[in-house]
């Protein structure tokens, strides 16, 4: 498992985000079931295809829902996917659900623990390397959704209809494997949705209206 960065039992964040933000292109056309059954078998080259394959978005989802370190969530997320590996049967889009489910799980005892601790105040110039990363093509997207006020309108939805909302637009996961993530039934993640849609599109309207000049 040397590709991945590991020391002390943990993904090294430099080399998790160096990674992330590498081109993928070669690891596209390579069977899912030969790099999964590799990877098992603790091939070093596998194991960096399916990091290579997943991590952008695992990170974007983790930074997009807030997360102060989301290398460091990541990290962690993948050394738990690592070890119960073995474990793992099924398609890509699959192992997708399964490694985003630990990704949220990592999130949410992240965001549980900070609540418990009493905030410290981040100077806004320390956040902003987080957030704009010129060498990061997700951090670039986030950038200019937040610019957009996109982001600061995603900041003002429920937690579960943000959690939603990501996962299948900077994730790209299906319906189904999303109610798998968020352990909620399929009918509940399409209302969210809904939900979610039309908060967005109400505030952005009304912001339009906001924004327009005085006749």
């Amino acid at each position: 498992m040397s590709p991945s960065g590991r020391a002390d039992g943990r993904w090294d964040r430099t080399r998790l985000a160096t990674r992330a933000n590498g081109r993928n292109d070669m690891a596209r056309d390579i069977d899912f079931g030969e790099v999964l059954a590799a990877a098992k078998r603790g091939d070093p080259a596998a194991i960096e295809t399916l990091y290579r394959r997943t991590a952008p978005q695992v990170i974007g989802y983790l930074r997009a829902s807030g997360s102060y370190d989301p290398e460091d969530v990541a990290g962690d997320a993948y050394v738990s996917m690592m070890t119960s590996l073995h474990r793992f049967e099924g398609n890509e889009e699959q192992f997708r659900a399964w490694l985003f489910t630990i990704a949220h799980r990592r999130l949410v005892d992240v965001i549980r623990r900070a609540d418990r601790r009493p905030e410290t105040p981040v100077a806004t110039e320390t956040l902003e390397p987080t957030v704009v990363d010129v060498r990061d093509p997700e951090s670039e997207a986030l950038s200019r959704l937040r610019l957009s006020g996109v982001l600061e309108v995603i900041d003002g939805l429920t937690d579960d209809q943000r959690a939603v909302l990501l996962l299948r637009t900077v994730s790209d996961l299906s319906v189904p494997s999303i109610a798998e993530v968020v352990g909620k039934p399929e009918s509940a993640v399409k209302a969210l949705l809904r939900r979610a849609l039309a908060t967005l599109q109400r505030r952005i309207d009304e912001d339009d209206e906001n924004e327009e000049p005085a006749g």
